[in-house]
């Protein structure tokens, strides 16, 4: 048909070009970060957000902060814990190290410690917390040594030796933190650079911050929360696998009341094991180098992008029940299917921008929010079908003849889907949030699991219900009559939603 042709170019088209867009990104990517940030006018710019436990420690070594600012300002690095993930944004959210008459006082009160660099000894000077409300580090127990000395032995006093290159007036400087078992969480790391006079949007901003942040936990590169997720999407993807060997015995039982979206549930099915397997090799080569392994990671994303389409794709076409109850789409439905196939491809390529560049980067913010966004139209637009199905059912039911039981029958169970969508929309987009609003940081996997666990169970309820067996009302149409009846009442209702927006345009013409 015209729309599975045009998912298939899209799809196909999109492959290639996902390709060449993971090749640019993939060069950061990992646990090992390499920032570069290049005359940024943000003052407080996240550079990497890691959760730490009792083995765990940062290396933290800036190459290069060459300054060739007109103007005065100072600069530092901000180091912050915490027991939650999202409360690990305290300094981003509720203070502003460069005016600290500005204070807002949080009741979780983080560790933060502020490094600033003095640039006439020069040498990092460790500036008291307290004044901006938040609780202060002990620096004898936070293990933080100075690596540009020989032997590397803690600060005491939070100072640390800065190398400067006059010529270039660069400052360099290597520190590492240790974590101890009273210390552990979730660690985020900042640059700031605060003028020390007013600025303007054109006052000009001149210096280059380079830096390469290594974490680790023990022999692992993953975060505490990540650390099961290669074990966890193994797992599951074998269950996966399972649910794929059964829908083929299904099919193969019932290959007589076989339609095209079964091939496609199956396939997704297939996609979603295929996504679990290449996601816990990502992990293991994140775990165990510190960076993905590029030929798997590109063919993660493909997967990832792939499977995304089908989920979307297949709920669409059920809900519009296409192919089953009727072989016709209507205006809005065709709308709804192009509209989905494109915001799934926008929705894929934020999300390998967001997952493959660095928290640093002007246009990460960004690139998060229109996930966010487009991945939320998406959802809503596959409720809409399954709304225009009952709406069309209810009036069928109007009619009194012989098929009444029939339609009641249809109408239940696509009342059925719709809470079903829904309850998965929820639980996926909505209370995952929560949970990682309260999770303790090194249960952050749990989210993952979740998402999982609400996944097959949506699977399983949807294939039941959709499932080829002969009595299902879901692929019950009486004769030609009832078919043929069906798409005049959708092409009826295109028709006039045509008129309609005609009618309005006319109407602003005159007017």
């Amino acid at each position: 048909s015209v729309e599975e042709a045009v998912v298939s170019t899209q799809s196909t088209g999109s492959c290639k070009s996902l390709a060449i867009l993971l090749l640019n990104f993939l060069v950061g990517y990992g646990r090992i970060h390499n920032i570069t940030i290049d005359s940024d006018r943000r003052e407080i710019i996240p550079l990497a957000n890691f959760g730490l436990t009792k083995e765990g420690f940062v290396d933290f070594y800036v190459r290069s902060l060459i300054i060739k600012d007109t103007i005065d300002a100072k600069y530092g690095i901000v180091v912050e814990s915490s027991l939650t993930q999202t409360a690990s944004q305290y300094v981003e959210t509720h203070i502003n190290i460069c005016r600290p008459e500005s204070i807002a006082f949080f009741d979780k009160n983080p560790k933060i410690i502020n490094m600033e660099l003095n640039k006439i000894e020069p040498k990092l000077t460790y500036n008291n917390m307290k004044d901006y409300g938040a609780e202060n580090w002990d620096i004898s127990k936070l293990i933080l040594s100075d690596l540009l000395l020989n032997d590397g032995t803690p600060s005491e006093d939070g100072a640390f030796s800065v190398n400067y290159a006059e010529n270039e007036n660069s400052y360099s400087f290597h520190f590492q933190i240790k974590v101890t078992p009273t210390d552990e969480g979730q660690f985020t790391f900042y640059f700031y650079r605060c003028p020390r006079e007013p600025t303007t949007y054109r006052t000009s901003v001149d210096y280059k911050f380079s830096a390469t942040i290594t974490a680790k936990n023990g022999q692992s590169f993953l975060s505490a929360g990540e650390r099961p997720l290669t074990f966890l999407y193994t797992g599951v993807g074998m269950l996966y696998f399972g649910m794929f060997w059964l829908w083929l015995k299904v099919m193969i039982h019932y290959s007589d009341n076989l339609f095209k979206i079964h091939y496609l549930m199956g396939a997704l099915v297939f996609a979603k094991f295929l996504a679990c397997i290449l996601h816990a090799v990502d992990y293991y080569f994140i775990s165990s180098h510190g960076t993905p392994d590029e030929a798997w990671a590109i063919l993660w994303y493909i997967i990832h992008l792939v499977r995304g389409l089908l989920l979307f794709i297949s709920l669409a076409l059920i809900g519009m029940g296409f192919a089953f109850i009727k072989h016709v789409l209507s205006y809005n439905e065709k709308l709804v299917l192009m509209t989905v196939v494109p915001l799934q491809i926008l929705a894929n390529v934020a999300y390998i921008i967001i997952d493959s560049s660095e928290e640093a980067e002007l246009n990460y913010g960004t690139w998060k929010k229109i996930l966010i966004f487009v991945d939320l139209l998406c959802c809503g637009a596959i409720i809409f079908p399954v709304m225009w199905s009952i709406r069309h059912l209810q009036q069928a039911t109007e009619r009194s003849d012989n098929k009444t039981t029939l339609v009641l029958s249809q109408l239940k169970l696509f009342r059925h889907f719709y809470i079903l969508v829904v309850v998965y929309i929820y639980i996926t987009r909505i209370a995952l949030k929560f949970m990682e609003v309260v999770l303790p940081f090194q249960y952050a996997w749990c989210t993952s699991l979740m998402d999982e666990i609400a996944t097959i169970a949506f699977f399983l309820v949807t294939g039941w219900n959709f499932r080829p067996y002969v009595s299902n009302p879901y692929y019950k149409i009486v004769n030609e009559d009832d078919e043929l009846e069906m798409e005049s009442m959708i092409a009826q209702d295109s028709d006039t939603l045509r008129n309609r927006a005609r009618d309005t345009e006319q109407d602003e013409t005159l007017a």
